[in-house]
Parts: C-alpha cells; structure tokens; sequence
C-alpha cells in the first residue's frame, strides 16, 4: 500500500535528534586565513545552528557570527527558516537579522537598523543553513537537481543546482566516497560542494572561484552526538 507523499517526504526523526559539530579550514589562494564551525543543535524537528568564524586576509581579521533556528514544514516539504542573526567584525563589518513568516512566504530584514521586507509567491525563502540542510537531504533521496530563493542581506537571489557526479578523494578521515554538486545558471563564477555519504550526508569540501576570488573550505574535524535509541522489549 502507498503511504502518502507527505510521509515519504518527512525526514526520519533520526536525523533531528543528533547533535553536531563541524569544523572547517578556510583558504585563499591557496593559503590558510582562518576556519570556520558550525553546530547543530536538534530538538524534534527544529534546530538552532551557531556559525562562527575568524578570518585574516590582506592584515584584516573579519570575525563572523550566525545564529539560526530552521524547521521542518509539513506544508512546503521543506527545512524553513524561522529566524537568523548575523555579526560581522571588521571587512564589511554589520549586523542582520532576519525572521520569516506565512510558511516561508514572507520575510523582514533589519540590515544595521535598517529595515525592509520580501516576498515569493510559491517557493519559501531560506537563509544558507536551511538551503544546507535541505541539499542534503536531496541528496539522501537521490534528487540530482534543485534550486532555492536564498534570503540575504539585502536581496533574493534564486540559485540552482546539479550533482555532477560520483567521486572519490583524499580527506583528513582518509579515502572517502563524495557525491558533488555544481552551481548552474551562473556564468561568472565557479562553485562546487562536496558531500560525503560516509560522513554523514554533511560537506567535506567546497570551492569557490569569481574574478579574484579563490576560496576553498576543508573540512578538519566532526563530532555527532546522537541519543541512544529505545529498545522496546516484547514480554511472551
């Protein structure tokens, strides 16, 4: 008997319970300038994610904060983004805070005290967090192409998405098996993500090249700290 699509399309509950820490070196042309961590914090179907960084490029220290709270939507069969704060220190330095509202539909912005709002007729608007945690669950599922309305600072902007294919590569766990996935649509510039099935669906590593830019993220280490599941015992 079919189950309903709504029940296929919900992530197992194993995936919201497990609490996670990545950590990331950052480069730029090559050369280290700082890394980059992120924790995911599960409770039922809603997460708090904290993202923060140093960086050092061109004898600038760039400090970056995020605190974002994502969801799972029954309606959209999507993680949403129920709110995100952001502080950066130094190199386009500024604060953002940003809470969604109507199933994604609607979002307002506050840019340094500035405010202003957005909208989208079907597809939800979502911050990189959520947009993270929904690739990754594509990839779960097998989906090979996707696209999402990225909400920043001060503009929507719509990106698509291809798994290109299979590969295997060297990483700080040793030999792992990768599935990579390019940005499309986007003639000036270069991004591709690597996510790993051994390690837990999540990225091991991205690069990024536009004009001048040359930026590579590797992931250095992983901590997941899962509960410890239920046994249920059947009495004769």
């Amino acid at each position: 008997m079919m189950k309903p699509t709504s029940v296929l399309a919900q992530p197992s509950t194993a995936f919201h319970q497990c609490n996670k820490t990545f950590n990331y070196q950052l480069y730029f042309n090559n050369l280290k300038i700082g890394q980059f961590t992120r924790t995911l914090n599960w409770k039922d179907s809603q997460a708090n994610i904290n993202s923060y960084s140093t960086v050092n490029v061109l004898a600038t220290k760039t400090r970056f904060r995020q605190q974002s709270i994502i969801y799972w939507s029954a309606q959209q069969q999507s993680f949403l983004t129920k709110s995100f704060k952001r502080d950066i220190n130094g190199l386009l330095g500024g604060s953002t805070q940003a809470t969604f509202s109507n199933h994604g539909l609607q979002s307002e912005v506050s840019v340094d005290g500035t405010k202003n709002s957005y909208t989208s007729n079907k597809q939800p608007l979502l911050d990189a967090d959520a947009i993270g945690s929904q690739i990754r669950l594509m990839l779960i599922e097998g989906k090979t192409q996707f696209n999402f309305k990225m909400q920043d600072t001060d503009e929507v902007n719509h990106y698509y998405f291809q798994v290109k294919g299979k590969e295997t590569i060297n990483s700080n766990f040793g030999k792992i098996r990768t599935i990579r996935v390019e940005q499309i649509k986007k003639n000036d510039r270069k991004f591709v993500m690597w996510f790993s099935p051994d390690i837990d669906y999540q990225l091991v590593r991205a690069t990024y090249q536009r004009k001048i830019l040359d930026l590579k993220a590797v992931m250095l280490s992983k901590r997941i700290s899962c509960p410890p599941q239920q046994v249920v015992v059947k009495t004769p």
